[in-house]
């Protein structure tokens, strides 16, 4: 369910893709390969803490590690351009933490309006995650969805890879890098089927 970081491709319109240098490595004449990676801490699958857009957030490493773990509901929405308060009213919402099922091109994803994220923010969820690489509508520079979920201390992670998932419930670790002091970190997540 997570999305691999790989040089050169792009993961979000604004943001530039990612970079590896060899530091050391055999063909260079080296007798052990070390990399050096550069990248925006929103590439590919990645979390966004309330530091993110609130400039008192919590920041990813005073997140505590205990809520990267929890019990996930997945939601396809695969078909839709947009996630609204109605199509969330017509779920079962049974987790405090939703993964949505979504297309995840780079500059034409499916979205939520705000709306659906004071939606989500009255029902007690606490995580939020989708393929899309933002919650918010392609070129909305004011990021409101970004701003009503984390402002309701709800974390998002976008870039998922839900491809292969069925609607359910499932066990859900994703963990951030503990990087001290930053808005974001790049994850590693999986899904067990409960």
């Amino acid at each position: 369910m997570t999305k691999p970081i790989e040089e050169g491709r792009r993961y979000y319109p604004t943001l530039p893709s990612p970079k590896i240098d060899l530091l050391r490595h055999y063909s260079l004449g080296h007798n052990h390969w070390t990399s050096f990676i550069q990248l925006p801490l929103h590439t590919a699958t990645h979390i966004d803490a309330p530091a993110h857009f609130l400039p008192d957030g919590k920041t990813i490493d005073k997140v505590p590690v205990g809520e990267f773990i929890s019990i996930a509901q997945v939601i396809d929405c695969s078909n839709e351009e947009v996630i609204t308060k109605e199509i969330l009213s017509k779920k079962s919402i049974k987790t405090a933490t939703l993964l949505f099922k979504t297309r995840s091109y780079v500059e034409n994803y499916t979205y939520f309006d705000v709306e659906a994220a004071k939606f989500i923010a009255e029902s007690n969820v606490k995580i939020v995650g989708s393929e899309a690489p933002s919650v918010d509508r392609p070129g909305d520079k004011n990021y409101p969805v970004h701003k009503i979920l984390l402002s309701h201390d709800i974390l998002i992670v976008e870039g998922l890879n839900l491809k292969e998932v069925r609607e359910g419930i499932y066990l859900f670790i994703c963990l951030p890098l503990l990087i001290k002091d930053v808005e974001a970190s790049p994850a590693r997540g999986i899904l067990i089927k409960i």
